[in-house]
């Protein structure tokens, strides 16, 4: 069908835009400032998305085109409530209607990496979430819930375990570990009792936390008993993530799982203990694409 096909990546520190002609080709690219209303509120989210739709609006190789669809990926949009407020702010942008699909940054990042809107993907950086889609496309996630409540498995996971029980295993309730002095160095502690009123401070951002990860996984690999332990526990909260998703989604879908996320990009001592734990219906397939990628992937599905 001819005209042209809207892809947004919703980032929280910029918001990247795509437009596709009917053959699939990329004929316009664009990134501004972020989408994501929980990094700089609503209205300043709407803002800078419509301030990227209409430099798109006006340029020559776009302008006067039908617009057939429009996929819009961010953190967030899996509820109910922040998707009706997408909803409401595209259909006053755009006077024509049509298909518009709006949905987590996790799903396009499935999407693009997979080149294909079927499969499970797996992130597990800062935060964890799992999301799979089938042929019907029907979207199941699990994780995602967030520090307060999740998370499990990701680098902020692994170093909040490492703190907490580091802490308990010198009160001799928890496993002997090195830990105590790479924690106080790497955070600038004098003591490692510091610690408490350090990691209880609200306003201490959770990248700050994650960053400490990588030594975990580097005691673990040294054999330090604790950290072994945390490193296994965050490889079983990873698997049972996928696990959920799978049980859930039905046959009708490409078995396949992309991995996303430092922790199972970057740190090769994790990401072998979880692809030996992978379950055997699923194929791990290397990512193909990216989050942009996915985002027209699923808007030409809205059509095609």
């Amino acid at each position: 069908m001819k005209g042209i096909y809207y892809g947004l990546d919703g980032g929280g520190t910029r918001c990247r835009l795509a437009i596709w002609d009917e053959n699939k080709q990329m004929i316009y690219n664009d990134e501004g400032e972020s989408s994501n209303a929980y990094a700089v509120g609503f209205e300043q989210a709407k803002a800078n998305v419509k301030s990227l739709l209409d430099k798109a609006a006006q340029d020559p190789i776009s302008k006067d085109c039908k617009i057939l669809s429009l996929c819009f990926g961010s953190a967030g949009l899996a509820r109910e409530n922040e998707r009706k407020r997408w909803e409401t702010f595209f259909q006053t942008i755009f006077q024509n209607r049509f298909p518009l699909l709006l949905c987590s940054d996790a799903e396009i990042m499935l999407a693009g990496s997979l080149k294909e809107p079927t499969g499970i993907g797996l992130i597990a950086g800062t935060g964890s979430i799992c999301i799979g889609r089938n042929e019907e496309g029907i979207t199941i996630r699990s994780g995602g819930m967030g520090t307060v409540l999740g998370d499990e498995g990701s680098a902020w996971w692994i170093a909040k375990e490492a703190v907490r029980r580091t802490l308990k295993s010198l009160e001799n309730r928890d496993l002997p570990t090195t830990l105590g002095n790479p924690i106080k160095a790497f955070f600038h502690l004098e003591s490692i009792f510091d610690s408490i009123t350090f990691f209880n401070d609200k306003n201490l951002p959770k990248k700050v936390l994650a960053e400490f990860a990588p030594f975990v996984s580097a005691a673990a690999e040294q054999g330090d008993a604790l950290a072994l332990e945390i490193i296994g526990e965050a490889v079983s909260e990873l698997i049972e993530l996928v696990e959920s998703v799978e049980s859930r989604l039905g046959e009708n879908f490409l078995h396949r799982l992309t991995l996303g996320g430092g922790v199972l990009e970057h740190d090769k001592f994790i990401r072998k203990l979880f692809l030996a734990k992978v379950p055997p219906t699923l194929i791990v397939c290397p990512n193909r694409g990216n989050a942009l990628d996915g985002a027209g992937i699923l808007a030409f599905s809205l059509v095609h």
